[in-house]
């Protein structure tokens, strides 16, 4: 058997399907410790909530486990409705997706053809590009600017082709935020183009600034955008893989034609619907992460390594050594982070916001790294 690709099946499929980039997920804690028979290793890769799901949640699932025999209501009502009065918006106007990813997905599906182009920032997020490709779109990538999206470039990169402007807010992987006039401007533009602004909001929930903009706020009046969120994040429901988007009716509309059915499935559903109301946990989950942020600032700070401010659940650092290097010495200290490479950042490391002993844990081991890379460059 061979795993590489016929030429005649080349030839039938769709050319562009073959540029599509590989996804480069977070090193898994049982893959690590196998490769180095180690044991007590800790992910702090992939931005999970360290807390663990709400118990809330648990309980749904331990509860509901005996239906999964049968297909769950193929649109999710009861969530959307409990998701439709928490944002104040009509039911009509959410729609659930198997991750928000995959409303990624249902939008190029949508409003990409060959040849079309889609903005995106240059390192960011790399499901925008995946699913822009998939279509035969063209990825138009803007830089950053002191780590955050450059809205000016996003907004004059706008053409007569473009379809899809893809922002996140925290912007993944550095945490940066764009402040409320500066999305309003861009608003603006695309709304005036016939865009569809989509606006990633997968970490919003660990937002503290006051001149943050959130996409509920604005959708009443802007037809073209839609919002995205995730209970993977600050909810710890990463592995049930479940996450909704908001947008006026006529959009969400469209989605619908083309989400495949039974798109969420049960447990999910029922899990998120039930972690929407444990307001314990949510906070729990907020402060958590607040304390360790300030724990890893102060202990990124004293080693001279470079964090980039965030409001998010992780912190985006550039060491004072080869970032990828280091990273492999923190993977035989048992600590899986994420390099940033797959990012366009190839000397930056990213960092989960773990619990105490984990991030203490992280903090000793890059010390530790760091000082024998130190050495070893020395001799």
């Amino acid at each position: 058997m061979s795993a590489e690709i016929p030429d005649w099946a080349k030839t039938r499929g769709m050319p562009h399907v073959l540029s599509i980039p590989k996804y480069v997920p977070g090193k898994p804690v049982a893959e690590l410790e196998r490769e180095f028979g180690i044991s007590n290793a800790i992910k702090l890769a992939s931005n999970e909530n360290p807390l663990g799901p709400s118990p809330k949640a648990m309980d749904a699932i331990i509860k509901n486990v005996g239906m999964t025999n049968i297909y769950p209501e193929s649109t999710g009502p009861e969530l959307r409705k409990s998701l439709a009065e928490s944002y104040s918006v009509s039911i009509d106007q959410v729609i659930l997706g198997n991750g928000s990813d995959e409303i990624m997905q249902m939008l190029a599906h949508i409003f990409v053809g060959v040849d079309d182009e889609v903005i995106m920032p240059q390192n960011a997020f790399s499901m925008y590009e995946i699913v822009t490709r998939l279509f035969g779109g063209r990825s138009v990538k803007t830089p950053l600017t002191y780590f955050r999206p450059d809205l000016n470039a996003m907004a004059a990169a706008i053409t007569d082709r473009t379809r899809i402007l893809f922002l996140s807010n925290p912007h993944s992987p550095t945490g940066t935020i764009i402040g409320k006039s500066e999305f309003e401007e861009l608003l603006d533009v695309t709304r005036e183009r016939g865009v569809i602004l989509v606006l990633d909001e997968a970490y919003r929930e660990y937002v503290d600034s006051s001149d943050c903009p959130t996409g509920v706020d604005y959708i009443d009046r802007s037809e073209n955008l839609i919002f995205l969120r995730t209970f993977s994040k600050i909810y710890g429901l990463a592995g049930l893989r479940i996450g909704y988007g908001i947008a006026q009716p006529w959009l969400i509309q469209l989605l619908n034609r083309v989400r495949p059915p039974f798109n969420v499935n049960l447990l999910a559903q029922d899990a998120a619907s039930a972690a929407l109301l444990d307001s314990d946990h949510f906070s729990r989950s907020r402060e958590t992460n607040s304390m360790g942020k300030k724990f890893l600032f102060d202990g990124l700070n004293s080693l001279g390594f470079d964090p980039i401010p965030t409001q998010a659940n992780f912190i985006a650092f550039r060491p004072n050594c080869d970032a990828e290097s280091l990273y492999l010495e923190l993977l035989k200290e048992g600590v899986i982070v994420r390099h940033l490479k797959s990012f366009g950042l190839p000397g930056h490391i990213r960092v989960t916001i773990g619990l105490e002993d984990q991030n203490r844990k992280f903090i000793n081991a890059l010390e530790k790294a760091s000082e024998g890379l130190s050495r070893d460059k020395s001799l």
